[in-house]
């Protein structure tokens, strides 16, 4: 089982969506991130980083950003769109991704927030992530 999490930038949601996942789910689900408007390379949001390691002991500071377009989207069995314009943009990029592409999971960019705010975006990322897993498990 392969998943996609893409956000916008790839620093904030999808990297937490990432590292959350491979706690998560284990070695048997490949997971990684990307982004539709990704600077590539960069690191992750301070905030991020530090929401993943005091609140769900993930360590994502070595994460880089990339894009959506660098990316073998037809390779995953399912890709996440962390927001509706994300989703938006990942079907008018990629048509042909049909049943791959969930949908949105409506999770504002917390990106420049301060530290609560991110703590409030990993809340949100947890419970989808949760009822991913529900899918995932009906489907083994």
């Amino acid at each position: 089982m392969k998943i996609l999490f893409v956000c916008s930038g790839n620093t904030c949601r999808s990297p937490m969506a990432e590292g959350m996942a491979r706690t998560m789910f284990g070695p048997n689900v490949h997971v990684e991130s990307a982004g539709t408007h990704a600077h590539v390379r960069d690191p992750p949001a301070t905030n991020a980083v530090r929401t993943m390691h005091d609140k769900f002991g993930v360590d994502i500071s070595t994460h880089r950003s990339r894009s959506v377009n660098h990316v073998h989207v037809e390779d995953f069995d399912y890709i996440v769109p962390m927001a509706d314009g994300v989703q938006e943009d990942l079907m008018e990029n990629f048509p042909s991704l049909g049943e791959k592409l969930l949908p949105s999971w409506g999770i504002d960019d917390p990106y420049r927030g301060d530290l609560r705010t991110y703590e409030e975006t990993a809340v949100k990322i947890h419970k989808h992530m949760e009822e991913l897993s529900t899918i995932l498990k009906n489907q083994a």
